[in-house]
């Protein structure tokens, strides 16, 4: 018990934090989590292994930094509290000036929302409904990592609500998690119909 009361005290910024010191050209992503607390738990790994989505990449790209939240969100379904990922996938590298840019974006409202957010609703962050929350991970690093286009921000977004909600504890912010899930589904179906509609129109001119 006093481990979980420990990480839900623990800034999810703070965790985020040891990422700007960091003084190499480019870090791996392999080195990304070695700099944050394992000991947190799953919520600040799987935010660190989202900032990567949320870098304004080619699309090729932005699908190939998505495949370690591929390994790692089935284990969290599992249960797992030390997360595995293959060298091949630990190895792929960021440049550094990218990832403080975007962290310099992403941790001043990360700090405001965090005075918000305190444990409620434990149902849905404790061992149960941090296992259904790592399905739903799996399902969302799925689609980060097909060919669909228009279909990164919402689910990267999804993500990062399930790891605030996850290292602090707090069920509601959780509960917005599973809000932008609906929200993604819907922005995936828009897009691939619209890509089919653009393909049958294109067809209909040759």
């Amino acid at each position: 018990m006093a481990r979980s009361s420990a990480a839900a005290d623990q800034s999810l910024a703070a965790s985020l934090q040891p990422l700007l010191h960091a003084r190499k050209a480019e870090l791996s992503i392999g080195e990304m989590v070695d700099r944050i607390e394992r000991g947190d738990g799953p919520g600040p790994v799987l935010f660190v292994l989202t900032l990567p989505v949320l870098l304004p990449l080619p699309p090729g790209v932005s699908m190939l930094l998505a495949l370690p939240l591929l390994m790692v969100a089935p284990q969290i379904a599992l249960g797992r509290r030390e997360l595995w990922m293959p060298a091949m996938l630990s190895r792929r590298t960021l440049k550094r000036q990218e990832l403080v840019k975007l962290l310099h974006r992403v941790l001043p409202p990360l700090k405001k929302v965090e005075k918000q957010v305190h444990p409620r609703m434990g149902f849905l962050t404790g061992a149960i409904g941090a296992r259904v929350v790592g399905v739903v991970c799996t399902l969302i690093a799925l689609v980060l990592v097909l060919p669909i286009p228009f279909a990164n921000f919402v689910p990267a977004m999804a993500l990062t609500a399930f790891a605030l909600g996850l290292s602090r504890r707090d069920g509601l912010v959780v509960l917005a998690g599973y809000g932008l899930v609906a929200l993604a589904v819907m922005v995936v179906v828009l897009g691939v119909h619209g890509a089919d509609f653009g393909w049958q129109r294109l067809r209909a001119l040759i």
